[in-house]
C-alpha cells in the first residue's frame, strides 16, 4: 500500500520552463519560432502556442480566458514546478523547483520578454529585447540571460543544466549551468544570410567564475550551427566557443537528427579552468526519443561526466528512461527511472538508482 502511495504521489510532482529541442527538430524550426528567447524558453511566442494546441497535446481545450478574436500582442502567464525523487534506501525527497511569472510583447519584427521566477528562496528578474528587422536575415538582442550554447536540455543536464543532486561524492558535477547561478548581461548579434547555416557572437558579463574583482572584464563566445532538410529526415550540427577572464574557456559541439516521429540529440562538451586552474573537464550527452502518438513520447538517455580527463577523481554516468505525457495544453506530466554511478580506476561502486517524477503546469 505505502508503495502505491509513493507511485500516485510521484505522478503529481513538476517539471521546468525550458525549450525542449527535439520539438524544434521535429518541426524543422529554431527555438525562437515557439519562445520569446532566441535560446529557447521565456514565454511562448504565438508560433508556439499553435504547435501546442495543434501538435503537442492529446486534447486541446478552450480556456475561460482564450478569446480567438483578441490580436493583443501582449502575452502573459505562469509556469510552476514541484519535483520528487524515490531511492531505496531514502525517505522520498519533494520540494519546490520553481514558480515564474512571465509576459511577452510581439510588435512586428520586436519581441521582447520579462520573467519573475523564484528558485527555492531566491527571487531573479530576466529578460530579453529582440529586433529581427536586420538586413540579411540578422537580429540583434540584449537583455539578462543565460547564453545558450549546445542543447538546451531540462533535469539538470550537461552543459546548460549542471548540478545534479546526486553527485555521488564529486564538489562539482555538471557543467555549471545551474539554476542557481546568476544570468550576465548579455548582447547577442545573429545572422543567417547563408542557407541553412546561421552564425551568433554574444558578449556580456562574466557568471561562471568566482572571481568577480575584474569590473571591466567579460565573457564572449561564438556558436555556428548548420541546419539540413530533406523529405525523409532533418539534421542539425552546432559548434560553440567561449572565453571568460581568459581564465575559462569551453568548446561544445552538438547535432540532432529528426524522421518519423525519432530523434536523436547529442552534445559533447569540454571546459577549462573551471572545476581548478589547469585542470579541463568534459561532459557529454546522448538521448533518443520517440513519439508513440501525438501527446505521449519514450526518452532514453546517456550523460557521462568527467570532472578531470583523466578518471583519476571518478566519472560520473548516468542513465534514464522515461516518459512525457501531453495530456492538455497546459499540463505536462513526466516519469523516469535513472541510474547514476561514479566509476574509480581501482574500483566501480553500486550504482544508485532514481525514479523522478514532475508535473509541468504553464499557462
Amino acid at each position: 500500500m505505502k508503495s502505491m502511495i509513493t507511485i500516485f504521489a510521484l505522478v503529481f510532482a513538476c517539471s521546468s520552463l525550458t525549450a525542449v529541442p527535439r520539438f524544434a527538430m521535429m518541426e524543422d524550426v529554431n527555438c525562437a519560432s515557439c519562445h520569446t528567447y532566441q535560446g529557447g524558453g521565456g514565454s511562448r511566442a504565438s508560433y508556439g502556442k499553435d504547435y501546442a494546441r495543434e501538435s503537442l497535446v492529446m486534447k486541446d481545450i478552450k480556456y475561460p480566458w482564450d478569446n480567438e478574436g483578441s490580436e493583443s500582442p501582449f502575452s502573459f502567464g505562469l509556469d510552476t514546478r514541484y519535483q520528487m525523487i524515490a531511492e531505496s534506501d531514502k525517505d522520498l525527497r519533494q520540494f519546490p523547483m520553481q514558480f515564474a511569472v512571465y509576459g511577452g510583447a510581439e510588435f512586428g519584427r520586436l519581441i521582447s520578454h520579462v520573467e519573475v521566477s523564484r528558485i527555492l528562496e531566491d527571487f531573479r528578474v530576466t529578460g530579453n529585447v529582440r529586433y529581427e528587422g536586420l538586413p540579411l536575415e540578422s537580429w540583434v538582442s540584449v537583455g539578462r540571460e543565460l547564453p545558450v550554447m549546445g542543447w538546451r536540455i531540462d533535469d539538470h543536464n550537461v552543459f546548460t543544466r549542471g548540478g545534479n543532486l546526486t553527485t555521488l561524492g564529486l564538489s562539482r558535477e555538471g557543467m555549471p549551468y545551474t539554476p542557481f547561478i546568476e544570468p550576465p548581461t548579455l548582447v547577442e548579434f545573429g545572422t543567417a544570410a547563408l542557407i541553412g547555416l546561421e552564425l551568433t557572437v554574444m558578449a556580456g558579463t562574466p557568471f561562471i567564475g568566482d572571481d568577480e574583482v575584474l569590473d571591466e572584464s567579460i565573457f564572449s563566445a561564438v556558436k555556428m550551427k548548420y541546419s539540413f532538410s530533406t523529405p525523409l529526415f532533418r539534421a542539425q550540427a552546432g559548434l560553440a566557443f567561449l572565453d571568460e577572464n581568459q581564465t575559462i574557456n569551453a568548446t561544445v559541439a552538438s547535432w540532432g537528427i529528426a524522421s518519423n516521429g525519432w530523434v536523436w540529440l547529442g552534445e559533447i562538451s569540454q571546459m577549462s579552468g573551471w572545476t581548478g586552474t589547469d585542470i579541463s573537464n568534459f561532459a557529454s550527452m546522448q538521448q533518443l526519443s520517440y513519439r508513440l502518438f501525438q501527446g505521449l513520447d519514450i526518452i532514453g538517455r546517456y550523460e557521462f561526466f568527467d570532472p578531470n580527463m583523466d578518471l583519476s577523481n571518478g566519472a560520473i554516468v548516468r542513465t534514464s528512461l522515461g516518459l512525457e505525457f501531453f495530456p492538455i495544453r497546459g499540463l505536462e506530466v513526466k516519469m523516469s527511472y535513472r541510474t547514476s554511478q561514479l566509476e574509480l580506476p581501482d574500483s566501480t561502486p553500486d550504482p544508485q538508482s532514481q525514479i523522478l517524477s514532475q508535473i509541468h503546469l504553464y499557462l
